[in-house]
């Protein structure tokens, strides 16, 4: 068969291309993840995360930096995505009470609303660190941000293939119910407190 070999051969050198970029596009998600928790760990001890956003704004750019774009919608890809929109909306909401669209991140819808349905979680550790510190307002405040947040997502009814949120929103559903509990006891302990 005239060329068959040159045509594998051509075809070996793509694959081998393609084989380099994913492998950098995973390592750089790996970098995007570790940013990510970092912005994370920084919101729930109240330190400055604004220089960790900027170096997880800086990691995302580097990630979606390839001549592949294809390569973006790998798995680890996706992952690191929705992993970025859940730092960022935890600490813009506890910044300005706001949540930047997916368009406004940059990232894909479907990695949006994961972020998004994690944040919720986040946001029941930051009531329960309020609670601790004896701060009720300020832990119902961070409660009406999951709702908000939670009533949303409810509302989103999409097949698993498109956006696996079925799962997300039932574990939303059940930290609500728990944090609904813990915020009910404090409010009758404080009451009881000032009788």
């Amino acid at each position: 068969m005239d060329g068959f070999a040159d045509s594998v051969l051509s075809a070996s050198e793509a694959l081998g291309r393609i084989e380099k970029e994913r492998e950098l596009a995973i390592s750089r998600s790996r970098a995007v993840i570790r940013q990510s928790k970092r912005v994370i760990h920084a919101v729930h001890t109240g330190e400055d995360a604004s220089g960790h956003m900027r170096a997880l704004d800086a990691a995302l750019d580097e990630m979606f930096s390839t001549d592949m774009p294809e390569i973006l919608l790998s798995g680890p890809v996706q992952d690191a995505m929705g992993e970025y929109a859940e730092a960022v909306s935890l600490y813009s909401v506890i910044a300005s009470g706001t949540i930047p669209s997916a368009s406004e991140m940059g990232v894909s819808a479907a990695s949006w609303v994961m972020g998004i349905a994690d944040c919720v979680g986040e946001l029941r550790r930051v009531v329960e660190r309020d609670l601790m510190d004896g701060d009720l307002d300020s832990a119902r405040k961070a409660f009406g941000f999951m709702e908000e947040i939670s009533d949303q997502l409810m509302s989103l009814d999409v097949p698993d293939a498109v956006a696996p949120i079925r799962r997300k929103q039932d574990m939303a559903r059940g930290i609500m119910d728990r944090t609904r509990s813990d915020l009910a006891i404090a409010t009758v302990m404080r009451s009881a407190g000032r009788r």
